[in-house]
């Protein structure tokens, strides 16, 4: 750059220091960390819940961490990764799915049975868990089937 007839240098290496500074320290550093966890998801008579998300939302740091259920009911739960785990502490859960019941589309797949929709929010599921700052958290969810519907299928009742 030329300056009253004088060529001044650029400071372009302050420039990336501060850059490279003000980018180290907004790298997420302050997070809470996350544990391994895992788990099953199961009715009350034993058989796996075959299709849907477990999330549990931590009381202390308001981080959410979810896995989605295998046909095994199986789950491995994430936070800032897809399996990383959960932070430490006390967590409220919930397990919600997505089913259609109605009776225009034919499944190939056997989706089991439906959960209880009180395990769906946070405000009535009565799921509670603790993650553990160890290698490892096992989790069992136990959750009610939905209860069946009166009169039989959900349809409109158009014939």
């Amino acid at each position: 750059m030329i300056c009253g007839g004088k060529t001044l240098a650029p400071n372009w290496p302050w420039l990336w220091i501060i850059a490279a500074s003000v980018t180290l320290c907004g790298c997420g550093e302050d997070r809470p960390r996350a544990y391994p966890a895992n788990g099953r998801v199961v009715f009350s008579d034993g058989t796996p819940v075959k299709l849907g998300t477990v999330e549990l939302l931590s009381e202390e740091h308001g981080t959410t961490a979810t896995g989605r259920i295998q046909p095994d009911g199986t789950f491995v739960l994430g936070t800032w990764e897809s399996t990383d785990g959960a932070c430490a502490g006390d967590h409220k859960a919930i397990v919600s799915q997505m089913m259609i019941f109605d009776g225009m589309v034919r499944h190939t797949a056997d989706h089991g049975s439906p959960v209880d929709t009180k395990y769906g929010s946070y405000t009535t599921s009565p799921l509670r868990v603790t993650i553990r700052k160890s290698a490892s958290n096992k989790l069992e969810l136990q959750v009610e089937k939905a209860p069946r519907e009166k009169g039989g299928s959900s349809g409109s009742g158009a014939k």
